[in-house]
């Protein structure tokens, strides 16, 4: 079962861990940033256990993550690898396929435990020729070989990364908002690996859960932040320069939103993901969460 994290707590931890010349390398997504941003009182807790941190550019990504690899695992941190499914130790004789992502725990053990994955900033905001949307490019370091995962559309949040306190920076909510409805033009039958909580969840209805928890937060900090929202994307696009394909999805973004809002069974698992996540320390209940969705759908027309 997933531990309360306090977030402020561990973005200054992982501040500290990481080598500094890189604090402008990594961007900090997901949940966890979600809520640094979010909830505003003095616990700022929710329930995860990966820290997700993308390097970025893409040009140095690599480079980057042997650096932050090495150096954490040489202060202590302990690879995190299922080896039913992946090589550990892996050298350059190990296929691809067969490389263990970047998952780093903390040296210790306490009662909150939580762990570091490291991802790519994707080289393009685009599928790749096959239209397959996750990237994945080799990192040697001393003690192993890894990998470093990327994702399509995870690339917008490049833009307009907001500073955190720990010097750490975190992905916009608006663009991680984005990222996941790039991702998600329709609910798919695709689920996580791993259960949330006893439940096997579709990893649509995880993703859009997300960007609905992140507006009904938004909301409850600033009443106008979440119309904002299609300016920011469309500003993304703009500024990071998107292929036409990627842009022309703004026009239908909410598509995999709308057969959420159609979908009782598929609220159901987005609801449970949240409330044992980014909401678990302020549940919303089915009636909520489906308000939730249609204000915010209300809220993102893109005219």
């Amino acid at each position: 079962m997933s531990q309360s994290l306090n977030a402020h707590i561990v973005l200054h931890k992982l501040a500290q861990a990481l080598p500094k010349k890189h604090h402008g390398n990594i961007i900090i997504v997901g949940s966890l940033s979600a809520a640094a941003q979010l909830i505003q009182d003095a616990e700022t807790e929710l329930r995860t256990k990966d820290i997700d941190g993308m390097l970025a550019p893409n040009a140095t990504a690599v480079i980057a993550a042997k650096e932050i690899t090495t150096t954490l695992i040489n202060e202590g941190w302990v690879p995190r690898v299922n080896t039913d499914k992946y090589e550990h130790p892996a050298d350059g004789k190990t296929p691809q396929e067969k490389l263990p992502v970047v998952r780093l725990k903390p040296p210790g053990q306490g009662k909150n435990e939580w762990f570091l994955e490291l991802l790519g900033t994707p080289p393009a905001l685009a599928p790749d020729a096959e239209g397959k949307t996750r990237y994945s490019e080799r990192v040697e370091t001393p003690h192993s070989h890894f990998e470093i995962p990327s994702f399509a559309y995870l690339g917008v949040t490049q833009f307009k990364p907001v500073m955190h306190a720990s010097g750490l920076q975190l992905a916009s909510v608006a663009t991680m908002a984005l990222s996941n409805l790039l991702h998600h033009p329709q609910i798919g039958e695709k689920r996580m690996s791993d259960p949330i909580e006893g439940r096997q969840i579709k990893r649509a209805n995880k993703d859009l859960g997300r960007v609905i928890a992140m507006a009904h937060l938004s909301d409850q900090l600033e009443e106008a932040a979440v119309e904002h929202w299609p300016h920011i994307w469309l500003q993304a696009m703009q500024e990071l320069k998107a292929p036409e394909g990627t842009s022309a999805k703004l026009k239908n973004i909410n598509a995999g939103m709308h057969a959420l809002r159609d979908s009782f069974e598929d609220q159901l698992e987005a609801l449970h993901s949240v409330n044992f996540g980014l909401l678990s320390s302020r549940p919303m209940d089915m009636r909520q969460f489906n308000i939730a969705i249609r204000r915010y759908l209300q809220l993102t027309i893109i005219r």
